[in-house]
């Protein structure tokens, strides 16, 4: 058995356990293209307790980084400070920075006559973005994927008028999958120049959020980049939860090459 000590942060108190090996099984199962839905079961069988928010899908993406994370790090070879590429862990782990509890927005000021906020971007948000790659086409009729659609189905997850509310978190998926694609095709609509300016505004104001890690969108979803000083040159790092299953259990679903970081 492995021991876990508790993950304190501003917002959550979780105490992890370790995985049995049919949760491990099942999770190592999953489409391997669904990570954020991987994410969230590895979270809710590894999950003990949690205190403050209870279900992960409503954490942050850097919170749930943080705990898959903090698994590794009790579980890797290399140690707490295990190896990521050609860095470690701590590179990329900014532990004195974490989430503002204050204002649950932030705004970022007025463009096309409405004012726009911000908010965090949780493990619901991406997961919806990962299922409605290509629901977007472009003029052309080609569907938007990649980087493209991560940057476009971040803004419409995140941004909201200061006209609006934002959705409430007991819309069930598909609800929430619908809204999702409506916002992404009315900003795929607007004006280059108009969607320029708004994608600064968003970019400026995920900058504002930062707390943990520093993500990005790569073409195959959420990063995090290295926090700088002496790793400033590192590349982003990934942490599937893949990489917190055993061989065995990646052997056992034919994917005897997916373990390590």
């Amino acid at each position: 058995m492995i021991h876990f000590p508790p993950l304190r942060t501003r917002r959550l108190t979780v105490q992890l356990r370790e995985l049995s090996i049919s949760e491990s099984v099942a999770i190592a199962a999953m489409p391997p293209h669904l990570e954020e839905a991987e994410c969230t079961a590895f979270l809710r069988a590894a999950v003990q307790s949690a205190k403050g928010i209870e279900d992960p899908a409503h954490w942050t993406v850097q919170e749930r980084m943080l705990a898959v994370c903090h698994y590794l790090a009790s579980t890797s070879d290399d140690g707490p400070d295990f190896a990521v590429g050609g860095g470690h862990y701590s590179d990329y782990l900014d532990g004195a920075t974490d989430i503002q509890t204050q204002a649950p927005m932030i705004e970022l000021g007025e463009l096309g006559g409405d004012t726009w906020k911000i908010q965090n971007l949780t493990g619901r948000m991406v997961e919806s973005i990962e299922r409605m790659e290509g629901e977007i086409q472009s003029a052309s009729g080609q569907p938007f994927t990649g980087r493209l659609h991560w940057i476009l189905g971040g803004m419409a997850a995140q941004l909201v008028r200061a006209s609006e509310e934002a959705p409430d978190t007991a819309m069930a998926d598909g609800a929430f999958d619908e809204y999702l694609v409506e916002r992404m095709r009315v900003m795929a609509a607007f004006p280059g120049s108009d969607f320029e300016a708004l994608m600064g505004m968003y970019l400026t104001g995920r900058q504002k959020l930062n707390h943990l890690f520093k993500i990005e969108f790569s073409p195959g979803g959420v990063v995090a980049m290295p926090k700088g000083g002496a790793a400033a040159n590192l590349p982003p790092a990934r942490f599937p939860v893949r990489t917190c299953l055993s061989r065995v259990a990646l052997e056992l679903v034919g994917k005897p090459d997916e373990s390590g970081v």
